[in-house]
C-alpha cells in the first residue's frame, strides 16, 4: 500500500485484517519514533480509549477501541483506477505507478486472479478493453481515493454498475469524485464504508445524476442519515439500506428524491412498531418493500370498517415480512387491506410455529385475496380454491354464532376481514358447520406417502390429512412433496395391518372418507 503518503487524520487504514480510523500521528511517551493512533471498527481490537499512561492522545469511540501501531503496519489503500487495473487487466510497473514488489504484494492481498506483470506493448493492447467494462466489482480492494482528475473517466467511460463496498474510503466527497467521472453509472454500492453524513451534501448531487439503484448496507446509519444521503441522488428508484441502525422513520418525508423510490429494502434493521412503516405511505410509487429481519410484532391499518381497504401503499405488489415477531393471525389478515399485494414472503414468524407448513400456507392464501406468490412459490387456482374453502369451513360456526350480535360480528370481522367475501363467493348452504374441537381431532389422520418406483425420492413422508379432504388436493400435496416436475401422479393406498392390496384413489372430487382410509395407512405415489 501507499507507505510514503502524508498521513491525514481521519484516513481509513487496514492492519492484519482489521479496519480502523487514523486519529493521531506522532510520538508516544518515551518511545522512539512515530506512532499511529487508531480507533478500530472492532472495539475488541484495541486496548484503551486513546488515553495512554495518563496522556490523552486522541478520543476513541469506545473504551477499548483505541491502540497505537507503527506506520509500517498500516495500509492506506490505492486509487480506484489502480484497483480496476489490478483486478481486471494486465498491468505494468509504469502504468500502475507502483513498484514491482508492491504490485506482487497487492496481487496476493486483494486476490487479483487476472493480474500479470508484462511489457508495456502488451499492456496497451489489453488496456483498450477497459473501455468495454460496464460492471466493476471492487469490494474489499483497499480503495481509498479517486485517483487523478479524469483518469477513471478515460479508463472506464462506459461503466454502468460499480460495487465499491468495504474499502478504505472515508468521505462522500471521495465517492463523488469517483462517480462524477462515470457518466453512465446507474447502479452504485457503497456498503460497509465509513462515510459520515453532514450538511450541504446536496452540493454533490451533480456527481450522481444517473444513479437509479443505491445500496448502503452496514453503514451504521439511522433514518436521518439516509435522508441526508438521498438529497444527492436525483434519479433514485431503488434504495437498499439493510443492516443499519434504523428504528424510527423521522418525519417529514418531503424529499422529492425519496418520493421517486419504487423499491425499498429495510432488511435487518431495528424497526419494531408498524406505525413507523405507516410513515412511508407518502411514497406513492412504492412497489416493493423488504422488512425481513426486523422486530415488527403487529400490523394495523387505520380504517373505519374492519373490511375496508386501505389507501396506504396503493401500488405495493411485493412485501417481505420474514423473521419478525408477528404472533397473531389477525395481523396477517390486515394485509388483505393492501389493494394490490401479489407477492409475500412470510417465514420464521412466531405464529407459524404451531402449525405445519401446508396448513400455514393455506391460512395465508385464504386471508389475502390477490396473493399470487407466497414464499417464492406460485399459488395455482386449485390451491387457492382449496385453501379458501377450508378456511370458510373452519370458521363457519363462529360466523353463524355472531349473526345476531353486531358487536361480536365486528370482533370476528376484525380478525377475518375477508370472510364476508368468501361467503359471497362460495355460499354456505352446503358447507357443514365446523365441528367442536374434540370431534375435529378424530377427523385428522396421519398417512405415509411413499414412491415405490423412484429410488431417488424420500423413503416415506408422513403427513396429517383431514378425512373430508378431496383426493385432488392430496394429489397436489404429493406433487409438492416429491416435486414431480409438473407431472400429475396417480395415488393408491394400502390399509394398515390389513390386506396389502392396493386400493386406487381414482375419483379426484371424492373425499378421503369415501375410501375409508384410516390413520396409519400408506399412500403410494406413482408418475
Amino acid at each position: 500500500m501507499v507507505e510514503d503518503k502524508k498521513y491525514e487524520i481521519g484516513s481509513r487504514i487496514e492492519c492484519d485484517g482489521h479496519r480502523g480510523t487514523l486519529k493521531y500521528v506522532g510520538p508516544v511517551g518515551n518511545t522512539k519514533g512515530q506512532w499511529l493512533g487508531i480507533d478500530w471498527d472492532d472495539c475488541t481490537r484495541g486496548k484503551h480509549n486513546g488515553t495512554y499512561e495518563g496522556v490523552e492522545y486522541f478520543k476513541a469511540r469506545h473504551p477499548t477501541s483505541g491502540s497505537f501501531i507503527r506506520p509500517g503496519k498500516a495500509k492506506f489503500g490505492i486509487s480506484c483506477p489502480q484497483a480496476i487495473k489490478i483486478r481486471y487487466g494486465l498491468i505494468n510497473d509504469e502504468l500502475a505507478g507502483i513498484d514491482r514488489d508492491t504490485l506482487t504484494s497487492l496481487q496476493k492481498e486483494i486476490n487479483a486472479p487476472f493480474l500479470e506483470v508484462v511489457g508495456f506493448s502488451k499492456v496497451n493492447k489489453k488496456q483498450s478493453k477497459f473501455d468495454q467494462l460496464k460492471i466493476v466489482w471492487l469490494r474489499d480492494q483497499y480503495v481509498s481515493e479517486a485517483g487523478n482528475s479524469g483518469e477513471l473517466e478515460e479508463l472506464c467511460p462506459n461503466l454502468e454498475e460499480l460495487d465499491i463496498s468495504r474499502n478504505l474510503i472515508n468521505s462522500w466527497r471521495i465517492i463523488a469524485d469517483i462517480c462524477c467521472q462515470l457518466h453512465s453509472l446507474i447502479r452504485l454500492n457503497v456498503s460497509e464504508n465509513y462515510l459520515p453524513t453532514g450538511e450541504n451534501m446536496k452540493t454533490l448531487s451533480n456527481s450522481f445524476l444517473m444513479v437509479e439503484h443505491l445500496t448502503m448496507a452496514k453503514m451504521n446509519y439511522n433514518w436521518f442519515d439516509i435522508q441526508q444521503c438521498l438529497c444527492m441522488f436525483p434519479s433514485i428508484q431503488e434504495l437498499s439500506v439493510s443492516f443499519n441502525m434504523i428504528s424510527i422513520i423521522q418525519k417529514p418525508l418531503e424529499d422529492e428524491n425519496l418520493m421517486k423510490i419504487s423499491r425499498l429494502t429495510l432488511e435487518g434493521n431495528l424497526i419494531s412498531n408498524w406505525d413507523e412503516i405507516l410513515k412511508l405511505v407518502s411514497i406513492y410509487s412504492l412497489e416493493y418493500l423488504n422488512l425481513n429481519l426486523n422486530k415488527i410484532d403487529k400490523i394495523r391499518f387505520p380504517s373505519t370498517k374492519p373490511t375496508a381497504k386501505t389507501p396506504a401503499f396503493p401500488v405495493l405488489r411485493q412485501l417481505h415480512l420474514s423473521q419478525n415477531n408477528i404472533s397473531e393471525w389477525q395481523y396477517v389478515s390486515e394485509l388483505e387491506k393492501i389493494n394490490n399485494l401479489e407477492e409475500l414472503k412470510f417465514r420464521e414468524n412466531p405464529i407459524l410455529k404451531d402449525e405445519n407448513l401446508e396448513t400455514t400456507r393455506q391460512l395465508i392464501i385464504a386471508r389475502i385475496s390477490k396473493l399470487k406468490i407466497l414464499n417464492g412459490t406460485e399459488i395455482v387456482h386449485d390451491e387457492r380454491r382449496g385453501a379458501e374453502y377450508d378456511y370458510l369451513k373452519l370458521y363457519l360456526s363462529k360466523w353463524i354464532e355472531t349473526e345476531n350480535d353486531s358487536e361480536k360480528r365486528n370482533e370476528f370481522l376484525s380478525e377475518h376481514p375477508r370472510y364476508p367475501s368468501l361467503v359471497e363467493k362460495y355460499g354456505i348452504s352446503d358447507i357443514p358447520s365446523a365441528k367442536p374441537k374434540v370431534e375435529m381431532i378424530s377427523n385428522v389422520i396421519t398417512v405415509e406417502f411413499v414412491c415405490p418406483d423412484h429410488a431417488n425420492q424420500p423413503r416415506g413422508v408422513k403427513r396429517k390429512l383431514l378425512k373430508d379432504m378431496e383426493v385432488q388436493k392430496v394429489i397436489g400435496l404429493a406433487q409438492r412433496l416429491f416435486r414431480t416436475g409438473g407431472k400429475i401422479p396417480s395415488l393408491s393406498f394400502i390399509q394398515h395391518n390389513l390386506s396389502k392390496d392396493e386400493i386406487p384413489l381414482d375419483k379426484p372430487l371424492q373425499e378421503l372418507s369415501y375410501y375409508s382410509i384410516q390413520d396409519g395407512d400408506q399412500v403410494l405415489v406413482r408418475w
